[in-house]
């Protein structure tokens, strides 16, 4: 895949125009989409106990925008890139079916939950468009935070191969400037906000510290056998552990899991406002 002279100078343009203050975030998504085919993208700067910083955008209006805001305020919690974020991943680009803990197939015969086979992840946030594939490019920034540009492309077009990544490369400095610009035009003063509730406290009330552990990860992706691997307990442990905690929840689904998930975030947020 060959790079036009116009690609190169429309991403160029786009990248001065962030750097030299004359664009916000959008430029970042300019530039990437001058580079490969993207169908929308989403810029935030990620940091550890706290809710990502959104910056940009171009989903379309209505629910998939208000998607975006919905993955801003709660579902970046069970996001993989957001986890592998505070793992400690490499900056670079990094494809979301490759950071996904596991393969997970819960059945669905409720069109509005969370859980979708057809997803590369497993699940998508309410409203999020079906059928795409996710890259995510991230550079590091100062105290400890991660920007991120968040590109999608349908499945069906092939979503992001390897051509795709090697266009990308050359420009990581660029992104990396242009992000640390927009870091620096971020509000760092003022009165601190109310720390957002961490995935840990979910269900904390009524549930027991391995039966919580079992709900994290569930929320997060993992399959029975990846919890049993990851906390080094049985199989069977695991399914125990899980019929507890639905039952103490109240839910007998992961769509209902969720949804319960959901509902927390958004009565947790509504007590500290």
């Amino acid at each position: 895949m060959l790079f036009d002279s116009s690609d190169i100078n429309a991403a160029n343009t786009a990248f001065s125009a962030v750097c030299s203050g004359r664009a916000d975030a959008s430029g970042l998504i300019a530039a990437a989409s001058s580079l490969i085919p993207i169908s929308a993208a989403f810029c935030v700067i990620n940091r550890e106990n706290h809710q990502p910083v959104y910056l940009a955008d171009t989903y379309p209006a209505g629910a998939a925008k208000a998607a975006v805001q919905l993955y801003v305020e709660s579902t970046y919690l069970l996001n993989p890139v957001y986890n592998a974020v505070l793992s400690g991943v490499s900056p670079g680009l990094h494809r979301m079916a490759d950071l996904a803990p596991d393969n997970w197939n819960p059945a669905s015969a409720d069109a509005t939950v969370l859980v979708e086979n057809e997803e590369e992840i497993g699940y998508r946030t309410p409203g999020w468009p079906a059928g795409l594939q996710e890259l995510a490019l991230l550079v590091r920034l100062p105290d400890g935070a991660m920007g991120e540009l968040s590109m999608a492309r349908p499945a069906v077009d092939g979503g992001f191969c390897d051509d795709h990544l090697n266009r990308l490369r050359p420009f990581l400095p660029l992104f990396e400037c242009a992000f640390q610009q927009l870091w620096e035009r971020q509000d760092h003063g003022g009165a601190p906000k109310p720390e957002p509730a961490r995935l840990e406290a979910f269900g904390r009330d009524v549930l027991s510290t391995r039966e919580a552990e079992v709900m994290q990860l569930i929320l997060k992706g993992h399959s029975s056998l990846s919890i049993s691997l990851t906390l080094g307990i049985a199989v069977p442990t695991v399914k125990t552990h899980r019929r507890n905690a639905y039952a103490k929840l109240g839910v007998s689904t992961q769509q209902q899991l969720f949804n319960a998930f959901l509902t927390w975030r958004a009565e947790d947020s509504s007590a500290k406002t």
